[in-house]
């Protein structure tokens, strides 16, 4: 079994950077050094479309980095809160924890199902989603933890 050396945190806070919008002729660097963290988004399903839609989306990764996988997630999720606000998982809730902005952006997904997260996703273009919340991935290594 996987054993990480970090504890996962889902932080609703942004820096500053991330919402400033760049008009510099040189302005990908800057955007590139804004978004390089993992970000996530809570949705609650509140069920089928009420509309057809055709299109394509992309189906989640078990890995995203030696620190975020479904493995370790999981076992984040259904042995804490790992979250910085106060929340209770419903049935049905989305978490998708996102790689930083690049030309294919890979993500993890998990529903909360039966008192417990599993990995899996909703199809997209299939359900109605509202947005619950959404921040960053922080990650704090377990001695550092201990010794606050």
């Amino acid at each position: 079994m996987c054993k990480s050396d970090k504890e996962i945190k889902l932080c609703t806070c942004f820096p500053a950077t991330m919402d400033k919008i760049v008009h510099q002729k040189k302005s990908r660097k800057s955007r590139n050094k804004a978004r390089s963290e993992f970000t996530w988004t809570l949705e609650k399903c509140l069920g089928p479309s009420l509309t057809t839609m055709d299109g394509m989306g992309y189906m989640p990764e078990k890995t995203l980095s030696e620190d975020l996988t479904n493995e370790i997630m999981l076992t984040h999720l259904n042995s804490k809160n790992c979250f910085d606000f106060d929340y209770q998982p419903t049935e049905g809730d989305n978490l998708q924890i996102y790689t930083p902005e690049n030309r294919i952006r890979k993500h993890l997904s998990f529903i909360f199902e039966n008192g417990e997260w599993i990995a899996d996703s909703y199809l997209p273009f299939r359900y109605r989603m509202e947005k619950v919340n959404y921040g960053k991935v922080t990650f704090e290594d377990k001695i550092e933890k201990e010794q606050k």
